[in-house]
């Protein structure tokens, strides 16, 4: 019986680039994954897709205003979206998304659902200080 080794994204439905990465005119930035070596995708550096195919969460980034996702991380199903338009702040919002995680039970142990929300960004790494220069000794002959 012959064995066939499966891929680590095939299991944990996460794909991860490589460091060689191409950005293209749609505003997509292309690379390979690094388990599986298809060519991904991504749009906002947070999540990666297969690049041969349609992307339905990108298209809908597209077409409507911000949204909220119910997501089947295990599956990598799409539970629901909602829009949240018709909220008035961000208070609001955020009120939502504490709502949905009680309604769908994402904080319960085992639960595989997370919510994404279409507005989230990457952080922002902290910049490191440039180096100090070293100081010489008092006794030293270096002068500055």
């Amino acid at each position: 019986m012959p064995y066939v080794a499966l891929s680590q994204c095939w299991f944990t439905r996460q794909h991860q680039p490589t460091p060689w990465r191409v950005h293209e005119n749609d505003g997509g930035i292309y690379s390979v994954c690094r388990h599986c070596g298809r060519r991904i995708v991504t749009w906002g550096r947070h999540r990666w897709s297969i690049a041969d195919g349609l992307d339905v969460t990108h298209l809908a980034e597209m077409v409507t205003g911000r949204f909220l996702t119910v997501l089947d991380s295990a599956d990598e199903f799409v539970v629901r979206r909602f829009t949240v338009d018709h909220l008035p702040n961000e208070d609001a919002i955020e009120a939502f998304k504490l709502e949905l995680r009680e309604r769908y039970g994402m904080d319960e142990p085992g639960s595989d659902l997370t919510l994404l929300d279409s507005a989230d960004t990457r952080p922002a790494r902290p910049r490191k200080p440039p180096p100090m220069a070293l100081r010489a000794a008092p006794d030293s002959r270096r002068t500055a």
